[in-house]
C-alpha cells in the first residue's frame, strides 16, 4: 500500500484533527460589521458627514456636494460618503481599514472625534496614510459666497486641481 492511497475512517480523523479543523466559540473572533457608505469609493475619497436625521444627506445637501464633486471632476462612484452619527463604532481606524482613504472631507465634524489633530476649518492637513480638510456642514457653506470659495480652495489643495 502506498502512502498516497491511505484509507482512514471518518471517526480517527475527526478524532486527530478535532482542535486543528473545528474552531471552538470561545476562539472566534468577532468580524468587523461592514460599513456601510453611499457611493463606490474608486479613488478611496471619504466623506464624513453628520446626519442625524438622514441616512447619508437630505437631497438639497445631496445635490450641492454632486455639483462640488462634478467641478473636481469627481462624482459619486470616486467617493464613500459615511454618516458618521449614525456609526455603531465611530472609529477612523475601523474605516481605514474597510475603505482605506487617500483623501478625507469631514463635514460637521471636528477632527478630534474622528481621533485627528486639530487643525483650522478648510486647513488641508496630512495624516499618515491621507490628507484630510474639515469643514461646516454642507447647509452652512451652501448659505454664504465666502464659504462656498473657501470650501472650494481647500479641495483645489487636497484634490491638486
Amino acid at each position: 500500500m502506498s502512502l498516497n492511497n491511505i484509507s482512514l475512517p471518518p471517526s480517527l480523523l475527526a478524532d486527530l484533527y478535532a482542535n486543528v479543523l473545528v474552531q471552538s466559540q470561545t476562539g472566534a473572533t468577532a468580524e468587523e460589521k461592514p460599513v456601510s457608505f453611499l457611493g463606490k469609493n474608486k479613488k478611496h475619497i471619504l466623506i464624513l458627514v453628520n446626519q442625524t436625521d438622514a441616512a447619508y444627506l437630505p437631497e438639497k445637501e445631496l445635490q450641492f456636494l454632486t455639483a462640488v464633486l462634478s467641478a473636481c471632476q469627481l462624482d459619486l462612484s470616486h467617493v464613500a460618503i459615511v454618516n458618521w452619527a449614525l456609526l455603531e463604532e465611530k472609529s477612523l481606524a475601523v474605516l481605514q481599514r474597510q475603505l482605506s482613504p487617500q483623501k478625507l472631507l469631514l463635514l460637521d465634524i471636528k477632527p478630534e472625534e474622528a481621533g485627528l489633530p486639530e487643525v483650522q476649518v478648510y486647513a488641508v492637513q496630512a495624516q499618515n496614510e491621507f490628507e484630510f480638510v474639515a469643514a461646516p456642514a454642507l447647509a452652512e457653506i451652501e448659505k454664504t459666497k465666502q464659504a462656498k470659495s473657501n470650501l472650494w480652495v481647500a479641495l483645489k489643495q487636497l484634490f491638486c486641481l
